[in-house]
């Protein structure tokens, strides 16, 4: 195998091909053929495939050797395409597009791929056999029969593929993968494009100081802020709502690679008057059991689920994450859009990260790019941001970068053909002709489109912030990306759309593990209130919202690589009712002199590059934004959807509860408006295959025995049902998916705790802070002690006590701090004793803006690949009204003695005091309680 760094349209999307498929199992010239003759022998020379060792190991530091014993799972070997299927692929992927063609919009199923660009049965029992007999477990095969799924040790890997798996360190980042190429016997090697899973190295989310906040939606300060109803509104989704059509029987998929909250997402579709309809939550097989990786990567997956379920209320969103372990979390976002696609999940697919093309150009031509073209052959629509440093993605970027150095680039996977890049604007006014004076029921107040600019916050937020955009050097410029603007540079472009992204105005307000919201204060208190965000990964999800809105009002049937429709609508006669052209502002940053692109040549000097946008088409906001009802109606006017109909598949068990060890009954139906569908159905459990039905036209049901629940770490096994319809002649593909909840056998017990304070008699001198220690003992219980200090009488006090961990058998502290000063309760830390003692005002910083104050968070990039998630400026929270909005409420201070200067104080008396421990126990056990008592006299 040869590599080359610059790839044409056509090479690009032939390479990708491998990962396609086709309606028709059996096409002159691309069946399936035997590759392999025998299984390799030991004696058989080996071929390294190339560029298998990543940029990352010249600028990284080895702190050893990985342990021989490690175990790795979710590894794969991604197979590639005979010369012969790759043309085939590449004619197939535009007759898809092509109106004129009989192939036009008749999407593949993986099932029918396998049949015509995957490996033969052979072949993979070959491939398997050569897996097993070097040590490895092999976990599973995927549907479009190009990809095995494998297990093992370290030592396995390092033996079979003769590479080395090294310890690295690097931008704050501990990780492992292999520090010399990978190499395969000769035969094996020219089946397998890639491998995956043998690296442990994560797209790094920024970091930022997420706070308490809770931001004002329209105010008497003219401050406006966005939720998902104004999106709808501001850019024609509404318009199809209120004709009945709101994603109904879409689906959208959100990819990550961490747990996200539940409450969270519960709390915002909440405040936003939204029904609560919580993510089908699909966690990738063989990729460890779910949990956080990091709160950056949770908060991202929290804000695209919250926008892309908010902004079309009636799809159904699927969330598809890779699990985490502490000793190898070998998968991620990649591994998750990887099983998006070859089990053809969802028909839309959302995708918030990105970097550094020239970093990934390797991993995008062996991997990667098989993938997206195997989407686009599917009829998936893959959206991805485009990137949050303007011009300059490759840039290591600090919370105060505000000048590149890597020269020009853009962000993959943004840059690939086979995906819509999607870039940032900004909305442009707070004039009451665009914003009502309050807020409706859904927490909206926008009036319908308004001005926008393009979105460069980069000297506001003193850091780079603005459109990705610019020129691919890894891909040639696709057939479809034409027209006025379009540079006729020979390169792929970045972006292709875009959609209000902005950091500093108008940005959208969220509830995630970052800036939390509660229950009782969600929106507008001062504790629990949620935050801002912006960037491109804000403009994508919501993107995907308004395509699955369109997907229905226009028959239901999959859309694909939107790309050459987009491009050809921004040539038509409609063009003006299905954009908006952005034709002011820029994605413009200073440069260091001498880095590609920058405008100074000498070194040790500033230049600036980048983009502006302009008439038609730039490389700031793509073909601009889209009006979702004018898309809808051009789309209908174009060509239609080659006559299919969308089929009704219904998933259901006897109980989604089941007992471990217990049978359950899986029922799957399916039905048409017309002639009754045809074909099979695939019943997948955990991603695994567990019976194929022969006719779609009946009451298919299954057995399903329920497998033990051994965790004792959580409160349930859960285990993902997906029914697969492959579709037929008059209805599109379709599928459905449930989760069966399992109560865990694990017979974890709580334990006890018990508290005692240091002093039962807490005497405080009216106005001034008084001091007690509670230790709190456990027998038997680990976890973590909350607290709740509470009073019969009518006090005017504040107090502080703060959370503690305590370990199985031992004890801890906390400090119980009681204020008795108006002086010192400012702080949303302290809770009330008895009635709250009233504040002022708080004065006002000059960052502060629109009636609420404004701390500038930071953000941390990676060279390799960062999150494209962009925190506001965080907000000190507002009450949910309109008009004059004052802050109340009883706070803390760390002191532990001070004296009041001014306000009310508590008077004088003996006040009995309840402190009440709820200790939720780390081992998932039920939680528990105890109490104790202290006297305040106050003098």
């Amino acid at each position: 195998m040869t590599h080359t760094s610059s790839l044409s349209l056509r090479s690009a999307v032939a390479a990708a091909a491998l990962l396609a498929a086709t309606m028709f199992p059996a096409f002159a010239g691309s069946q399936v053929v035997r590759r392999l003759s025998t299984l390799p022998s030991s004696s058989e020379s080996r071929v390294s495939l190339p560029d298998t060792v990543s940029p990352r190991v010249k600028s990284a530091s080895v702190t050893g050797h990985l342990s021989s014993d490690t175990q790795l799972s979710g590894m794969s070997l991604i197979f590639n395409l005979t010369d012969a299927q790759k043309a085939d692929l590449t004619q197939l992927l535009a007759d898809q597009q092509n109106p004129s063609s009989a192939q036009y919009h008749k999407w593949l199923t993986p099932q029918t791929y396998g049949q015509r660009f995957g490996l033969s049965d052979a072949d993979l029992s070959i491939v398997k056999d050569w897996l097993t007999s070097k040590g490895f477990t092999v976990d599973d095969v995927a549907p479009s029969r190009n990809r095995i799924v494998f297990s093992g040790t370290a030592a396995a890997v390092e033996g079979a593929f003769t590479t080395t798996l090294q310890r690295f360190h690097r931008a704050d980042q501990d990780y492992f993968e292999n520090s010399t190429a990978i190499s395969l016997p000769q035969s094996l090697a020219g089946v397998v494009s890639g491998i995956t899973g043998i690296s442990s190295y994560h797209i790094q989310p920024p970091v930022h100081t997420p706070q308490a906040i809770a931001p004002q939606y329209t105010d008497g300060s003219g401050a406006h802020y966005l939720v998902p109803w104004d999106f709808r509104q501001i850019f024609g989704m509404n318009t199809l709502i209120n004709a009945g059509f709101n994603g109904s029987g879409i689906k959208i998929g959100v990819i990550g690679q961490s747990s996200v909250d539940s409450n969270q997402l519960t709390y915002f579709q909440q405040k936003t008057g939204q029904t609560v309809t919580l993510p089908t939550l699909v966690l990738v097989p063989n990729t460890g059991s779910s949990g956080q990786l990091s709160k950056g990567d949770e908060g991202e997956s929290e804000l695209d689920l919250e926008y892309a379920s908010g902004s079309a209320p009636g799809a159904q969103v699927l969330f598809i994450y890779t699990g985490t372990s502490t000793a190898t979390t070998n998968n991620g976002v990649f591994t998750a859009l990887i099983y998006a696609v070859t089990n053809n999940l969802a028909p839309i697919l959302t995708l918030s990260y990105g970097g550094c093309e020239s970093s990934n150009a390797s991993y995008a031509s062996t991997v990667m790019e098989p993938v997206l073209a195997q989407a686009s052959s599917q009829g998936q629509t893959i959206l991805v941001s485009s990137g949050d440093t303007g011009p300059a993605e490759c840039e290591l970027s600090t919370n105060t970068t505000t000048t590149a150095t890597q020269g020009l680039s853009v962000a993959y996977p943004a840059s690939s053909p086979n995906v819509t890049a999607v870039g940032g604007t900004q909305l442009n006014s707070d004039a009451s002709t665009y914003w009502s004076s309050s807020n409706n029921s859904y927490g909206g107040s926008a009036v319908g489109y308004m001005p926008e600019t393009s979105w460069n916050d980069t000297v506001a937020y003193k850091s780079l912030s603005a459109s990705g955009g610019g020129y691919s050097t890894v891909f040639g410029k696709p057939s479809w990306q034409t027209g006025t603007g379009v540079p006729t540079d020979g390169h792929r472009d970045v972006p292709d759309v875009a959609f209000p992204a902005a950091v500093e105005e108008h940005a959208y307000i969220i509830c995630s593990v970052d800036a939390p919201c509660t229950t009782t204060a969600g929106f507008g208190s001062s504790a629990g209130g949620g935050g801002l965000i912006g960037g491109t990964s804000a403009s994508t999800p919501n993107f995907a919202a308004m395509l699955a809105i369109v997907e229905q009002a226009n028959g239901g049937g999959a859309l694909g690589n939107i790309n050459s429709k987009l491009y050809t609508l921004a040539a038509g006669s409609s063009a003006s009712s299905v954009f908006h052209d952005i034709t002011t502002g820029n994605n413009i940053v200073n440069c260091s002199g001498g880095s590609s692109g920058c405008s100074s040549t000498t070194l040790n000097t500033t230049g600036t590059m980048g983009y502006s946008a302009g008439t038609g088409y730039d490389m700031v906001t793509g073909l601009g934004s889209l009006d979702a009802n004018g898309l809808s109606t051009a789309l209908k006017a174009s060509t239609g959807t080659g006559g299919k109909l969308t089929p009704t598949i219904s998933l259901g068990a006897a109980t989604t509860t089941p007992t471990s060890g217990s049978t359950d009954l899986l029922t799957v139906t399916i039905s048409g408006s017309g002639t009754a569908p045809t074909g099979s159905i695939v019943l997948a459990v955990d991603g695994t295959t567990v019976t194929t039905f022969a006719s779609a036209s009946a009451s298919n049901t299954y057995t399903y025995t329920v497998p033990t629940c051994t965790i004792t770490t959580a409160n349930n096994c859960v285990h993902s049902v997906t029914a697969l319809y492959a579709g037929d002649t008059n209805y599109f593909s379709a599928s459905a998916t449930i989760n069966l909840s399992v109560p865990t056998t694990s017979t974890a017990t709580s334990g006890s705790i018990a508290l005692t304070p240091a002093a039962a008699t807490l005497t405080v001198t009216s106005g001034n802070t008084g001091t007690d220690v509670i230790t709190i003992a456990s027998t038997g219980f680990a976890g973590t002690v909350s607290f709740k200090a509470t009073t019969s009488a009518s006090l005017n006090a504040c107090y502080n006590l703060p959370s503690v961990t305590v370990a199985s058998n031992a004890s801890a502290t906390s400090t119980f701090t009681v204020y008795t000063a108006t002086s010192n309760c400012t702080s949303a830390s302290a809770q009330s004793l008895g009635t709250k003692i009233a504040s002022s005002q708080p004065t006002r910083s000059p960052w502060q803006r629109g009636g609420v104050a404004v701390l500038a968070a930071g953000l941390v990039g990676a060279f390799f690949l960062r999150k494209r998630m962009r925190p506001a400026s965080l907000l000190l929270l507002a009450l949910f009204s309109v008009g004059a909005f004052s802050l109340s409420g009883c706070g803390g201070s760390s002191s532990s003695t001070s004296t009041t200067t001014g306000g009310s104080t508590t008077a004088t008396g003996t006040y009995p005091l309840t402190i009440t421990a709820t200790g939720v126990p780390s081992n998932g056990a039920t939680s528990i309680s105890a109490t104790t008592t202290v006297t305040l006299v106050v003098q």
